[in-house]
């Protein structure tokens, strides 16, 4: 975005509070100088489509006329600036534009300035080319008004007060001399503009990086807190897991050691169900002090197992045992001539029997 001041006569009328009223050439369509802070001078064409635009127009409507020009005009630096209003919007008249306007406080006007300049925002088209005759070096796009400015010489010439017209400085062109500073935007593009305009856009990319600060800190703050909360949830789901595996392993061994005879109660510790197992399968005198943990759940699972292999082998013994009693006859009195076989038989099978406590 650029900005540009161009000045114009003002044609004025005094009302019965001293306020003056006119209808004057604001600006004008053409190719206009406009000094570089390098000193030197670029021309740049304001075309008939873009001075005559109807958003262009539109701008001027409202907007303060201010004692000299103090940069661009906002409601914060409205009030220390302004001394008359535009009153409506822009018209067309030949290649000029003219409006309405009034003007409040005219102690300016008394201090010597009869000109009137524009100061607008503007997007620029570098192309160069020639306009009636005219070499330039840019075109000037997207005119929008931010205020019209009291000044004691302008670019125009043409946009004075109705007043006494030799009371105009020709050698003190305001806008010419106006000090200006080199602004480079973010894309990298780079304009002059009044000190105060690059204050206020210095002033915004303060508050942007500030801003900008905050608005990290707060997500990053927030995404911890989120990983916190995934962390504690996936904690509540694994704590869950571990619970139901742990109760499940604790009904497991209530039942293995309800089949060896164990009388379980609900204080006694897994570690102590473990060490009556192993007893009630390798007797008392399995000696238990200062095993550890993984050493008696190992020997638990040995006396388990061995059980469950004692009690496959007996199952095995007892059904050959009556396989060979029924083949013998299984009346014990003879039969077929081999009674004493079968009693002898018989008698075995009990025996076993007794040594494995009668199962």
């Amino acid at each position: 975005m650029e900005i540009r001041f161009d000045t114009m006569p003002l044609r004025a009328t005094s009302t019965t509070e001293g306020f003056l009223r006119d209808s004057p050439i604001l600006t004008r369509a053409g190719v206009f100088p406009y000094k570089r802070q390098d000193g030197t001078t670029r021309f740049e064409l304001r075309p008939p489509e873009e001075v005559f635009h109807s958003d262009t127009l539109a701008s001027l409507k409202g907007i303060p006329i201010t004692d000299g020009h103090p940069g661009l005009v906002n409601a914060r630096n409205a009030k220390l600036h302004t001394v008359g209003t535009v009153l409506s919007e822009g018209r067309q008249d030949g290649q000029n534009t003219v409006a309405d306007v009034v003007v409040h406080d005219t102690s300016p006007i008394a201090a010597g300035k009869k000109d009137l300049s524009c100061g607008y925002t503007l997007t620029l088209d570098e192309t160069p080319g020639e306009w009636n005759g005219q070499r330039y070096d840019a075109v000037q796009r997207t005119i929008r008004y931010n205020h019209v400015g009291l000044v004691r010489a302008g670019r125009a010439g043409n946009a004075r007060l109705n007043l006494d017209a030799a009371d105009a400085d020709s050698n003190n062109d305001e806008e010419s001399n106006m000090t200006t500073v080199k602004v480079r935007l973010d894309s990298g593009l780079s304009y002059d503009a009044a000190p105060e305009v690059a204050q206020e856009l210095e002033a915004l990319r303060g508050k942007l990086t500030a801003e900008t600060k905050r608005a990290d800190a707060q997500q990053a703050r927030a995404d911890s807190e989120k990983a916190r909360a995934d962390e504690a949830v996936g904690q509540i789901e694994q704590a869950r897991k571990d619970g139901q595996a742990a109760a499940q392993a604790r009904l497991k061994l209530e039942a293995d050691a309800k089949t060896h005879g164990i009388e379980v109660k609900q204080d006694m510790a897994d570690k102590d169900i473990r060490v009556a197992v192993i007893k009630a399968v390798r007797g008392d005198g399995f000696d238990v002090a200062g095993k550890s943990d993984a050493y008696l759940e190992v020997a638990y699972d040995l006396a388990v197992n061995e059980k469950a292999s004692r009690a496959d082998a007996l199952s095995s013994q007892r059904r050959e045992m009556q396989q060979h009693l029924h083949q013998d006859g299984g009346d014990g009195k003879g039969g077929n001539g081999r009674g004493g076989n079968v009693s002898a038989a018989a008698a075995r099978a009990k025996m076993i029997s007794g040594m494995n406590g009668g199962q």
